[in-house]
């Protein structure tokens, strides 16, 4: 039996891992593992696809310093938005992390937490909501549409990299579309080392607070499991997310801050 990963290490794992498996669609991605940082570049111009993550265990002051120097001359030149991750466990004691990267020129600008479940909590499907599995390019990319205007950001050349049907291959995209037919909310499944990875949840605005986003999810997992078995699900959770997750029974296991260039803050 493979014996069972550290919370924390499982969290770094996944977020880099689930994005590898994003990026990799891009024809201009990079990937690179320094001693201290993992690069998960995409190309396209959309900060999320182009992650920086420090992956040391224990991390200085002066480890961390040298880690935002070293990612800011790394995606330097590269002409896309970027986020460094920052594991908090992982901060030494009396760091002040933020303190520390604001003088690398690097500005917080998401808090997350890893979250995993072995088993969702069910739940009946809301009414007035069709489930489906998206199998053509105008339902992916309603997937990305969905996201766009559920977080108010721009993410159109992500469909480069998530708008083609056979990007899913292995994984499981969710679409949910009101009666109108109209999609209102998404949800995806990654297959990735194992665990049934949490991506892309968003609902529209105008039909928030309704229970849609959940069963998305709960759709999205149930035919992955029927696919690949009852895998223990992972996600990174926003802070507007993790009282959600944790209803469905996610536990925490790690938490995060995104940092993201001062140059790049005046167009988030």
């Amino acid at each position: 039996m493979t014996p069972a990963r550290h919370p924390v290490d499982l969290s770094v794992g996944q977020f880099r891992d689930a994005w590898r498996v994003m990026c990799r669609a891009s024809p201009t991605h990079r990937f690179e593992t320094t001693t201290n940082v993992t690069y998960v570049f995409s190309g396209v111009p959309v900060a999320f696809f182009n992650v920086a993550i420090v992956t040391t265990p224990s991390v200085t002051a002066a480890l961390l310093r040298a880690s935002g120097e070293e990612a800011m001359a790394w995606a330097d030149g590269s002409g896309v938005p970027w986020l460094l991750v920052v594991t908090h466990q992982a901060i030494e004691s009396g760091v002040d992390a933020q303190a520390v990267l604001a003088g690398c020129g690097l500005t917080p600008l998401l808090p997350l937490t890893g979250m995993r479940a072995d088993r969702v909590v069910p739940a009946d499907a809301p009414g007035g909501l069709a489930l489906s599995v998206p199998l053509d390019e105008p339902g992916c990319g309603a997937l990305v549409d969905v996201n766009s205007a559920a977080y108010g950001m721009d993410l159109a050349a992500a469909k480069s990299l998530l708008g083609a049907p056979a990007f899913w291959n292995g994984h499981v995209p969710a679409l949910g579309c009101a009666d109108d037919g109209a999609a209102v909310t998404s949800a995806a499944v990654l297959l990735v080392e194992g665990h049934r990875y949490v991506a892309m949840v968003a609902t529209h605005p105008e039909h928030q607070r309704r229970g849609y986003a959940a069963a998305a999810m709960r759709h999205a997992l149930d035919i992955a499991a029927d696919r690949h078995g009852e895998l223990p699900t992972v996600l990174h959770a926003t802070d507007a997310g993790r009282p959600v997750y944790e209803r469905m029974g996610y536990t925490p296991i790690a938490t995060h801050t995104c940092y993201i260039a001062s140059t790049f803050l005046a167009g988030h």
